[in-house]
């Protein structure tokens, strides 16, 4: 698959979620109202009462909390779609280990190197792939820190690092 289409296939995906997500949140809002009439009709609290109040309270408030986080699923999937939008300005390529790296970075780090021996080693670290460079002529090291992207499929077609040679890769989630 095609790195664009991969890119509207996720957009789509996450607006269905966002559709279903609203519907729902209409759903319980109806289901909201009927509750807090139901209260009403109770009436004034009293002796006799005070257990359907409780409840009738214990209901409202299971259905406000499932509400609010229905909204923070819409939040979360709006950034989602957001970080997805922005890969198209990364231009990923996939290391010949599969990773998957923003090659803005990679270039960069090329581009120190111009015209020595070297070769690629990274790590995964949980906040982001630190990717080191050793020129193997002087020996001399260097790193460049590359934050996680959004996850892509395996399935979708991407350039390959292929400059330099990738001789360590030790990835760790």
């Amino acid at each position: 698959m095609k790195f664009n289409e991969w890119i509207s296939q996720e957009i789509k995906r996450y607006e269905v979620e966002i559709k279903d997500f609203k519907n729902t949140i209409e759903v319980r809002q109806v289901d909201l109202k009927s509750e807090q009439q139901q209260k009403r009709e109770i009436g004034r609290k009293n002796d006799s009462n005070s257990n359907l109040h409780e409840q009738a309270d214990i209901k409202i408030s299971i259905i406000k909390s499932h509400i609010e986080s229905l909204k923070s699923k819409i939040y979360v999937c709006n950034n989602r779609i957001t970080e997805v939008k922005n890969l198209n300005k990364m231009k990923p390529v996939r290391l010949k280990s599969g990773a998957v790296v923003n090659s803005k970075i990679v270039d960069e780090m090329l581009k120190k190197l111009t015209g020595k021996f070297w070769s690629i080693e990274f790590t995964q670290y949980q906040d982001g792939l630190q990717i080191a460079y050793i020129n193997t002529r002087t020996g001399s090291k260097g790193s460049f820190k590359v934050y996680l992207m959004a996850v892509i499929s395996d399935a979708v077609d991407l350039p390959v690092f292929e400059k330099g040679e990738v001789k360590e890769c030790s990835i760790h989630s």
